[in-house]
């Protein structure tokens, strides 16, 4: 597959796998939708659509690039794959509390975007990863929790029931993110 080929099916399946997330948020009746005062139209919806890809960048040049892939050139890639999980989780810290299902979602998406740029590299994680971002953001929902949102003001605004970082706390993002890494390891992709 070509190089512009991976990165557009890497940003179309973080995409969709938040929609997938959010999709079974609704089913289950999860979501809060609230009133939002002012609506976000025009040139604002486009930087701050746009702005997903060069923050995802940043994130996935700290976590994978430096972390897994220079870091493992000091040590080996297992204790680099875990140090750059437990700083991933550590930096969504500030964002919300943090209970086990947060942390264990935190986790899994680290070892996704790792196993990701492992394969594909970082332009392809850094497309996955903006695509989650992006439709969480583009459905209403803060992304990386609550604080995010008066910096990222989205185009709705949802909550989840009873979760206070919002989606990516919640047993709907386990069951997706544990399905991706089910399908990783069993069709070998990932390797």
């Amino acid at each position: 597959m070509r190089f512009e080929d991976t990165v557009a099916v890497a940003l179309a399946a973080g995409f969709f796998a938040f929609v997938a997330v959010s999709l079974l948020l609704r089913w289950t009746g999860q979501v809060e939708s609230q009133p939002i005062e002012r609506r976000l139209t025009g040139p604002r919806f486009v930087f701050i659509a746009l702005a997903f890809l060069p923050m995802a960048l940043i994130e996935e040049f700290i976590f994978r690039w430096l972390l897994i892939g220079q870091l493992s050139r000091l040590t080996t890639l297992i204790p680099a794959f875990v140090i750059s999980v437990v700083l991933f989780i550590l930096a969504h810290r500030p964002n919300a509390r943090l209970h086990y299902l947060t942390v264990l979602n935190l986790a899994a998406v680290s070892v996704l975007f790792g196993l990701v740029y492992l394969r594909w590299g970082l332009w392809t994680v850094t497309a996955a990863h903006a695509g989650w971002n992006l439709a969480e953001w583009g459905l209403g929902y803060a992304v990386s929790g609550p604080k995010t949102r008066a910096l990222l003001p989205s185009p709705a605004h949802r909550d989840v029931k009873g979760e206070p970082f919002g989606p990516e706390g919640h047993w709907a993002a386990t069951v997706v993110l544990l399905a991706v890494l089910a399908i990783f390891s069993a069709t070998g992709v990932g390797w």
